[in-house]
């Protein structure tokens, strides 16, 4: 399965140096930012786990609570960090940052918690999908919203939209 993830991870990070980082440069700060964090939105696949673990996925309860505990919070995170986006908050762009700070933690404690147990179990079904699919693209959209913040931390948000301009 690592070889099918680095593919993947391959794949991934030329769509996001073709067409990504183009398309990046042409929004605002306020859209530029929102589109990396819809991919963290989705983590909260993480809750499939529990089934998959009942329906033979050999994980143990200790990797499984830090898997859910890191991917939902990154969820949360990042749906806050869009809504404030969305309303032209400040807070839209530290929530970004918690994002990306979230979920540098949550790999570091994922692969500190996972070499403490032994080898990973192997992926079938469903959660080889997320594995093989989703989980690359969470990890390449992170250099990308940190690249965003970078890059843009001296823009401001685009100004509210008024009544007559909607």
């Amino acid at each position: 399965m690592a070889k099918v993830l680095l593919i993947s991870v391959v794949v991934y990070s030329l769509i996001a140096i073709w067409y990504v980082v183009p398309w990046l440069k042409k929004l605002d700060k306020r859209q530029a930012l929102t589109a990396p964090l819809w991919v963290h939105v989705f983590r909260y696949l993480c809750l499939y786990l529990p089934i998959a673990q009942r329906d033979g996925y050999a994980i143990s309860d200790r990797i499984l609570n830090v898997v859910v505990i890191g991917d939902l919070s990154g969820a949360v995170l990042a749906l806050t960090g869009i809504i404030f986006l969305r309303m032209r908050s400040r807070l839209g762009p530290i929530f970004a940052a918690l994002v990306l700070i979230a979920s540098i933690v949550d790999i570091a404690v994922g692969t500190y918690v996972r070499s403490q147990i032994g080898s990973d179990p192997e992926a079938s079904g469903v959660w080889w999908l997320v594995f093989v699919f989703f989980a690359p693209l969470v990890l390449v959209s992170l250099p990308l919203l940190g690249w965003q913040l970078y890059q843009r931390r001296g823009e401001t948000l685009s100004p509210r939209i008024t009544e007559t301009e909607q």
